[in-house]
């Protein structure tokens, strides 16, 4: 009984959306001058994919995704989780390396509060639709370009907000998840092949 009790409460609280996440973040670290990416995992209640792949992707694509080495650990992230996903894996194994990887948690609260703004404004847009795009084997597609999609953020580090098309792909895919929004997943997969056509055009040989 209590077990379940925990279980319903650990569901609970668990982020439903980004701004929620943003928010947990930031409450979740109060008593911190320095964050580690084990931290906010750690901090994360919910073991579901959608939360699990939106934290790496969220702080990709917001001013906190312009850290030095920021780029590198949250492609990283993206892929490990993405490739336990793949194996419907409830917890990501993460190498101390990353998990220890840590910044000001001053940059932390002052990359939310620049988010918080447009993510406010978009979540206006996620409702609950298409859910069978959410679940089931078609997470499995979702898993693999969404490692595709980090593996590019190793060369996109060296340039400014280079990461952020593929980043929001991802942040696409994760919300859809987390809100259960199957067409939020299909934006994605535009962004994802917007990302693989300007790969494919521009990219130097």
């Amino acid at each position: 009984m209590d077990q379940q009790s925990g279980s319903d409460t650990e569901k609970q609280s668990a982020p439903n959306n980004l701004s929620e996440l943003l928010d947990h973040f930031v409450n979740s670290t109060q008593s911190q001058d320095e964050v580690k990416v084990d931290d906010l995992l750690q901090s994360l209640s919910s073991r579901s994919h959608g939360p699990m792949l939106l934290f790496p992707a969220i702080l990709a694509i917001s001013p906190v995704g312009m850290i030095p080495g920021m780029s590198f650990v949250t492609g990283t992230l993206i892929i490990l989780i993405g490739t336990q996903m793949l194996f419907f894996s409830s917890r990501p194994w993460i190498p101390k390396v990353i998990a220890n990887y840590s910044f000001s948690r001053d940059k932390l609260t002052s990359g939310v509060s620049k988010s918080k703004p447009w993510v406010e404004w978009f979540e206006k847009a996620v409702h609950h639709r298409f859910e069978f795009m959410a679940e089931g084997i078609m997470i499995y597609p979702v898993a693999i370009l969404s490692v595709l999609l980090a593996l590019s953020f190793y060369p996109l580090a060296l340039v400014p907000m280079g990461v952020f098309v593929p980043g929001f792909a991802i942040a696409l895919f994760a919300l859809g998840l987390t809100a259960r929004d199957g067409l939020l997943i299909l934006i994605g997969y535009v962004f994802a092949i917007a990302t693989a056509v300007v790969a494919w055009n521009y990219w130097p040989v």
